[in-house]
């Protein structure tokens, strides 16, 4: 994040990692048997600072994993680039507080606009293209209803057992020629 002034929205409560070992406890010293960590998750580090050595080890750890909208995605529309609710949502909850006002102007189809409804924000919009508006408005008009398909905040991407024949790498691939 980057403001001119000191006078910003942070809420760091909003977009913390939920804990690896919620119950783990310190083990010996003066703090032994109590809980080690913030029971409301682990605080989001910046990736900009991470050292290469832990860059192997840690990465996955640091970055958000969001999948994009491709045709299987709950949220799949028509547009051509849209992207995922959770990723301006986790914007949203970190950078505004309930009541403030969201404005995008290149709404596309409303991705932006319903992760602030979801958090209790006001959303304003403008979009050039009509379709887009009229997909944009329905995707809204389902979320009032209390219909619309988005994918959970924080839900882990699917990786396929070693075990899993699609997953591992055809035998024809493996031939050097």
């Amino acid at each position: 994040m980057v403001t001119k002034s000191d006078e910003y929205t942070f809420n760091l409560d909003d977009v913390r990692i939920p804990s690896k070992y919620p119950g783990k406890r310190y083990f010996k010293g003066e703090k032994r048997g109590q809980i080690s960590g913030n029971p409301k998750g682990k605080n989001p580090e910046d990736v900009w600072e991470m050292t290469l050595e832990r860059l192997v080890d840690d990465w996955d750890a640091q970055i958000w994993e969001i999948p994009n909208v491709k045709n299987n995605h709950p949220e799949k529309v028509a547009h051509p680039c849209q992207f995922p609710v959770e990723l301006v949502e986790r914007c949203v909850l970190a950078l505004t507080n309930e009541g403030d006002i969201v404005y995008d102007p290149f709404a596309g189809v409303g991705s932006s606009l319903i992760a602030a409804l979801k958090n209790n924000r006001e959303a304003y919009g403008s979009e050039l293209e009509q379709s887009y508006v009229d997909i944009g408005l329905e995707r809204i008009e389902k979320l009032s209803e209390d219909a619309l398909k988005t994918r959970p905040i924080y839900k882990k991407i699917w990786v396929p057992s070693p075990n899993d024949k699609v997953a591992q790498i055809p035998e024809e691939w493996r031939k050097v020629t």
